[in-house]
């Protein structure tokens, strides 16, 4: 889920990659169809407002927690982007113009990348105000598909080679191809 101050639904949408004209006003019951696409990639954007801050929703999919997007987001305002990962783990992140600002919490007081559900929604609705339930994001919400964006990588004998741009630090590096004898 991302929170974006004084940016529109519509405008969310743009950021995001998707063109607002597409999207629906649907009630997440509605949108079944739209998951059954983003199960087999890609994800479903719904996005609302409350407070002066407009909130995106995702289901299944985690475009709300890449840079890309939330640089794009943020860009002359600010972002807070929380994922709840597949491993338990929960990530929160805030956004200033375009980067990226320390703002995570920890129950422990400390910061660190991964905190409990719990705080990191309160640390949400301190800096926004906004405290949203299941009512709201069940209800009619601006709603529309994402596409998974085609990935990037560079041919190599036996394979595909990750550019380092793409690897998260610590990954390990692939070895050069071998060179003809």
């Amino acid at each position: 889920m991302t929170f974006t101050r004084h940016v529109s639904p519509d405008e969310v949408l743009r950021r995001y990659g998707v063109d607002p004209d597409a999207a629906r006003t649907l009630a997440r019951g509605e949108a079944s169809g739209l998951y059954d696409l983003a199960l087999r990639g890609g994800t479903v954007l719904r996005a609302g407002t409350a407070g002066g801050w407009s909130f995106c929703y995702e289901d299944v999919g985690g475009a709300g927690s890449r840079p890309d997007a939330l640089g794009a987001l943020s860009r002359g305002t600010e972002t807070l982007s929380l994922l709840r990962g597949g491993d338990g783990t929960n990530h929160l992140a805030y956004w200033r113009d375009g980067e990226r600002l320390d703002f995570e919490i920890d129950p422990r007081g400390g910061t660190s990348r991964h905190t409990g559900l719990a705080p990191a929604l309160r640390a949400i609705t301190r800096h926004t105000g906004v405290s949203l339930g299941a009512d709201d994001l069940e209800g009619p919400l601006l709603t529309a598909y994402l596409a998974e964006p085609a990935p990037r990588h560079s041919p190599v004998a036996g394979g595909t080679r990750t550019s380092a741009a793409e690897r998260p630090p610590g990954a390990i590096r692939p070895s050069p191809p071998a060179k003809p004898r």
